[in-house]
């Protein structure tokens, strides 16, 4: 028998137990029995409902066979941030008695790992469960091509997947190991096997063959899923969207393509950058200008275009680092540049000329993490001799990123350079998340407090 429409269930019920145990139960067990006024009640209905409300924008009940832990704790952490923010949110309308500060700054987390445990420990037994042969999944795949072979060797060697594959049909290969029928045989096979799921890879079936294939399939009641060919595209999710009577596989441009990711990095931005922009800029700017005053007075600040989100232009906000010269928008610093002043020699190497571009970022021009943005001119010469490099501009520019702090950032002294920078860009449009942000925050601080001998 087959339990898995039992572990949505039982998933949501475990959290709902967790919920209340720590919101609901707890504040009465450690703070106060006797509180039950008509304002908790409704406060408790309130955190039940956003939970709900939650747990179904994130879709954190698609718990599968092939579902990666992962995916899981990204979309608790998702799911924590913005219930605390509603949490929160409630106080502002409704004043009652609930956890002292002093608790509630343990109740998230403990929260967070408490479910992270629940989880865990649901995850392993499904798939332990699954591995002793139980709630298995019967599969065969239709085609022979690269991506079947791919896919049956990912089922055969995958003893945690749940998915017991009986190999792939097709009439030319009939002579591989893995071939177990033609396309004459697909009835007899779906039968005999109680066959649960079947995957069709296209481009391993002849045209004429695949109207056949449809007709037979359609008598029996089996999932049905396609095994598209992808390999030359970068990103890595996908969607049906129905344009009318037409299906079109819609490629999406990694995880923030979402509006709730992006929602999540624009807090994180604001937050930042407000922090930075009161309690550095507003004293360093001064002290600066004061320095200016007394050098060359030509201006503490420089502009420069920059491109950005989808080719879009903007100036970008640095402390003026250099002397006034022809070659700003065309000619990036190097090593002993004559054009560097004394004041911005020391600017440089401690990369106090970037802080201005946090203005950028409140104003929503720039992110704080991702693809550091190009002159045009160099934008316009990268994109022609470097593969996916315009896949960049998929995301808002970042003051720092994932090639930053994996060594390239400054003077691009070769092809091999920027290609590598592109590699570490698009590997982080393809799998970013907010942990992945933090790590790379953490990372730049620390090589703020080493320093890079890239920065000059």
């Amino acid at each position: 028998m087959k339990y898995s429409k039992y572990i949505t269930i039982i998933s949501a019920a475990g959290d709902y137990i967790i919920l209340n145990i720590l919101f609901v139960f707890g504040f009465w067990i450690l703070v106060d029995k006797t509180i039950i006024t008509p304002k908790h009640i409704l406060f408790y209905l309130y955190l039940n409902i956003v939970w709900l409300v939650l747990y179904i924008i994130f879709r954190a009940y698609r718990i599968k066979h092939n579902t990666q832990k992962k995916a899981i704790l990204l979309t608790y952490l998702q799911i924590i941030v913005f219930f605390f923010f509603f949490f929160l949110m409630f106080f502002q309308f409704v004043s009652i008695s609930y956890y002292p500060r002093s608790i509630i700054k343990y109740l998230f987390p403990s929260f967070f790992i408490l479910l992270m445990l629940w989880k865990l420990g649901l995850y392993f037994s499904f798939i332990y469960y699954s591995k002793k042969g139980f709630n298995y999944r019967n599969v065969i795949i239709i085609g022979h091509s690269d991506k079947s072979k791919q896919l049956f060797q990912h089922f055969s060697t995958d003893i945690w997947s749940g998915y017991r594959c009986f190999g792939i049909i097709c009439e030319q290969c009939i002579e591989e190991d893995n071939i177990i029928g033609s396309w004459d045989d697909l009835a007899t096979i779906i039968n005999t096997n109680n066959i649960d799921e079947v995957y069709i890879a296209y481009e391993g079936i002849p045209k004429p063959i695949m109207s056949v294939i449809a007709e037979t399939l359609s008598n029996f009641a089996v999932k049905i899923c396609i095994v598209p060919d992808l390999s030359n595209f970068s990103y890595k999710t996908a969607e049906l969207t129905p344009y009318g009577n037409i299906s079109v596989i819609e490629i999406h441009p990694g995880p923030l393509s979402y509006w709730y990711n992006q929602l999540i990095k624009r807090c994180f931005d604001l937050a930042i950058s407000s922090f930075v922009i009161i309690t550095i800029l507003s004293w360093l700017t001064p002290i600066l200008m004061l320095i200016n005053v007394f050098g060359d007075g030509k201006g503490v600040f420089f502009r420069q275009k920059r491109t950005s989100i989808r080719g879009r232009i903007f100036n970008i906000f640095k402390y003026r680092s250099m002397s006034i010269n022809s070659d700003a928008d065309n000619k990036k610093a190097s090593l002993y540049d004559d054009r560097v002043t004394r004041i911005g020699k020391f600017l440089r190497t401690t990369s106090l000329d970037e802080l201005p571009q946090f203005i950028n970022v409140f104003l929503g021009q720039m992110s704080f993490i991702g693809p550091r943005p190009h002159m045009l001119k160099h934008t316009d010469e990268y994109s022609k001799i470097v593969k996916r490099f315009m896949l960049r501009h998929t995301v808002k520019p970042g003051m720092t990123g994932l090639a930053q702090v994996n060594g390239y950032r400054g003077e691009v002294k070769k092809v091999s350079d920027i290609e590598r920078r592109v590699e570490f860009d698009v590997q982080y449009i393809e799998t970013w998340s907010i942990a992945l942000d933090i790590k790379i925050f953490f990372l730049t601080n620390w090589l703020l407090l080493i320093g890079q001998k890239e920065a000059y």
